[in-house]
């Protein structure tokens, strides 16, 4: 897909569609200047601080300022996503894992928090107690992990792999 596709697509979504909203507390914890600053950087993360400047008729440095504090207090962090199915990975999956009696799920979570292969993990409420999800570049090494790290684990009860085929929408909450 090109990248005038690729756009054409999201500003098409971002029209047709309702973001989700931050909550009203961390709105309240944010000024009105950092949200628009915020915005403005979901919108465009390698946006200049003097184009940001220049549109919220502030100095560059009070940007400067304003996002260095959003770093420090980590409102804010600047990483690069890829398309992970366009670098390489072709095998991707939920796990839905219940946590043995007696363990811990924090401890559990730490445990997955540390592969690479887990780009995310949470400790949920409802039929499970966390949910990792994992990238990797074959099933084969999906099913190396899954042996690996969950029905070896003494930790995990029972885990449930959802496999993913296809992403229609990822991101982040907007303010």
């Amino acid at each position: 897909m090109t990248k005038e596709v690729t756009k054409r697509k999201s500003s098409t979504t971002k029209k047709s569609t309702k973001a989700a909203v931050a909550p009203q507390s961390i709105q309240q914890n944010i000024d009105k200047l950092s949200r628009q600053i915020l915005v403005l950087l979901q919108e465009d993360g390698r946006r200049s601080y003097s184009s940001i400047a220049r549109e919220l008729k502030v100095s560059e440095s009070a940007v400067r300022a304003r996002v260095g504090h959003l770093e420090e207090h980590e409102h804010l962090r600047f990483i690069a996503v890829i398309d992970p199915v366009q670098v390489g990975f072709g095998s991707w999956a939920m796990l839905g894992i219940t946590v043995a009696s007696g363990a811990s799920p924090h401890d559990l979570a730490l445990h997955f928090s540390k592969h690479p292969q887990a780009i995310w993990v949470s400790a949920i409420g409802g039929k499970f107690d966390l949910m990792v999800e994992v990238w990797l570049e074959t099933s084969s090494e999906l099913q190396e992990y899954l042996e690996e790290h969950c029905y070896g684990n003494p930790g995990v009860l029972s885990v449930d792999t959802m496999v993913g085929m296809r992403i229609y929408k990822w991101g982040a909450p907007q303010l």
